[in-house]
């Protein structure tokens, strides 16, 4: 059953199972306070699809570096006067995975105040989620065992940097996919899918580099003004692993 240890202006249910094993569908339905007008309802969108972003990079796989199932679609959007659904079809996440939802819709609760939040699918009855303040790892890890090695430096300083290591120089198509993979988890990251508690996540993210560098074999990936939580930067590590298994082998990975 999913804890969190942020405290929660709105009720927020999940089934006592993971709901994103065995490839289920899954209805996240958002409940407002308040009538939706159609900039709330494009707010909600824009605060749920990095969710998708960072899913799809391979940030909240399910098992032990696995990829998450391949080309994970797009949420489909419905919304009517005071509640919005989302759906989310084949998708294979760890459980903490809800968690950086939860973040996001923290964060958009904000600006469009929320009463309730359901994540549901068939056969699994939600319920409320517990809340304990003293939680410490509420986000999906990096499994030890990967096929590279990798290693995550401790730091204190509020720029963290990415480098990567393939087997072999890569072709420009191949950077392309590195960089956009890359690039959809860093727009979660800012967006506060980490959020590191009491904080708020709208007040946590980081600021990707626009450029991902890289010459032959090397990448090279920094991100600047970081407030999250330590387990974005496993995240980063998951998407090395998708990016290990879809596009070019990869034989060290390092985050300083």
């Amino acid at each position: 059953m999913m804890v969190t240890n942020y405290p929660l202006p709105f009720v927020f249910e999940v089934p006592p199972r993971n709901p994103w094993e065995g490839l289920r569908t899954v209805e996240l339905t958002i409940e407002t306070a308040a009538p939706l007008s159609a900039a709330d309802a494009d707010l909600l969108q824009d605060n749920v699809f990095p969710f998708w972003m960072l899913a799809s990079s391979g940030a909240l796989s399910l098992e032990a570096g696995a990829p998450p199932h391949p080309a994970l679609e797009q949420p489909s959007f419905s919304g009517s006067a005071q509640s919005a659904r989302f759906v989310f079809d084949g998708w294979r996440l760890d459980e903490r995975a809800s968690h950086c939802l939860l973040c996001l819709l923290l964060a958009a609760h904000a600006d469009v105040p929320l009463k309730r939040v359901r994540l549901s699918s068939a056969g699994l009855v939600p319920r409320p989620i517990t809340v304990d303040p003293n939680l410490e790892e509420p986000y999906p890890k990096a499994p030890p065992k990967l096929p590279f090695p990798w290693s995550i430096e401790d730091s204190e300083n509020d720029v963290r940097e990415l480098q990567v290591t393939f087997a072999a120089p890569l072709s420009d198509e191949q950077w392309e996919l590195v960089a956009g993979e890359l690039t959809s988890a860093g727009i979660a990251i800012a967006a506060g899918a980490y959020g590191v508690a009491p904080v708020p996540p709208e007040d946590c993210g980081c600021l990707p580099s626009e450029d991902v560098e890289h010459s032959d074999n090397e990448l090279r990936w920094a991100l600047e003004k970081c407030r999250f939580h330590p387990a974005a930067l496993d995240g980063l590590i998951g998407v090395c692993v998708s990016l290990h298994q879809h596009v070019a082998p990869i034989v060290g990975v390092t985050i300083t």
